[in-house]
């Protein structure tokens, strides 16, 4: 869990748009994907400009795979790896600097303590700071991206350092609002059409029928889903267990403060007859010490993961039923 960040404040991100070239882009994806089903992140480098834009022009991947998501954006290995090529960059009259990081995932499971860590102290540093996320789970169908950051609601929660249920109520934050996506352009897009178009057209005659009747032609990438969320499910209902149980602590120290209370009333009647001095009413708050309230930040974070991965589930189930109804009117017309 986050510790307070005493004498941090937020800046609203002046950042509205991300562009990234073309180049860049291949690069992500044709080291991501080619390492699959390994994880791994890099350093994003561009330009910023005063119109609201970013404009990334170079990706450079850390040279090993991430144990887990986030695991090497506050590396010491890849803050060394990332300054190298700064330097280097320098040294070459390169203008460019460090705007934000990429990242392969499966689904939602980039929502991790390490990434959101490090993304929250980069934003605090530099407001525009992002990550661009490569699903992974679509790898065989398309090429899925999505720029994120942390909104105002979260980074709240990040600097006070507290993150029981109440806190969460006072900044206004849910699993839902977590991240904020940044509106992605692509500069030389027809060069992203033309890759593309030559993966669609590459021996797709010998493939039409394969993927017609093979119903398992994703099954990889959907078992890695139902993994990741049944691994999902068992951290937050982990999670809620602990919070259960201090839910139940806490009504049993109500219980005994209510009936404290009315036996200081009956007690305070007695004397107020006799004519003595009446007893405090406050002073169960120093014979009873209700249990603290667990951080409810990992629950969010479990929760956020969990939404994302059941709606590419349903999507997965969307795209086999397609393929069950083909199939179905395939063998009606030969009949």
């Amino acid at each position: 869990m986050p510790s307070r960040q005493s004498g941090k404040s937020y800046k609203k991100p002046s950042a509205t748009v991300l562009q990234i070239e073309a180049s860049a882009l291949f690069s992500i994806i044709k080291h991501t994907s080619e390492n699959y089903p390994s994880l791994y992140s890099g350093a994003l480098l561009g330009f910023e400009d005063d119109s609201g834009l970013l404009d990334i022009t170079h990706a450079y991947p850390y040279p090993y795979p991430d144990q887990y998501e986030g695991g090497s954006l506050r590396s010491k290995s890849g803050n060394r790896y990332q300054q190298e090529i700064l330097d280097t960059l320098k040294e070459l009259d390169h203008g460019i600097e460090f705007q934000g990081w990429f990242q392969s995932t499966v689904s939602g499971s980039y929502a991790t303590n390490q990434l959101v860590d490090s993304l929250a102290q980069q934003q605090l540093s530099n407001n525009n700071a992002f990550v661009l996320i490569h699903n992974m789970a679509s790898i065989n169908k398309e090429i899925e991206l999505k720029a994120i950051r942390l909104t105002e609601n979260f980074i709240g929660a990040y600097i006070d350092g507290r993150w029981k249920t109440k806190d969460l109520e006072n900044n206004k934050l849910s699993f839902l609002n977590i991240f904020e996506e940044i509106p992605i352009k692509i500069h030389n897009q027809h060069l992203v059409n033309l890759y593309l178009s030559n993966l669609e057209e590459k021996d797709i005659k010998s493939q039409e029928e394969f993927e017609l009747f093979n119903l398992n032609s994703n099954q990889n990438s959907t078992a890695q889903l139902l993994e990741s969320l049944y691994s999902q499910i068992d951290s937050y209902n982990f999670d809620q267990t602990n919070f259960n149980y201090y839910q139940r602590q806490l009504q049993k120290e109500h219980s005994k403060i209510t009936a404290w209370k009315q036996q200081r009333k009956l007690d305070n009647f007695e004397r107020q007859k006799r004519g003595e001095a009446e007893l405090d009413l406050d002073e169960w708050q120093s014979v009873f010490r209700l249990p603290n309230g667990p951080s409810r930040y990992n629950n969010i974070l479990y929760s956020h993961t969990i939404d994302e991965l059941a709606d590419d589930l349903l999507k997965k189930c969307d795209e086999e039923l397609t393929k069950s109804c083909a199939i179905e009117r395939k063998l009606t017309a030969q009949d």
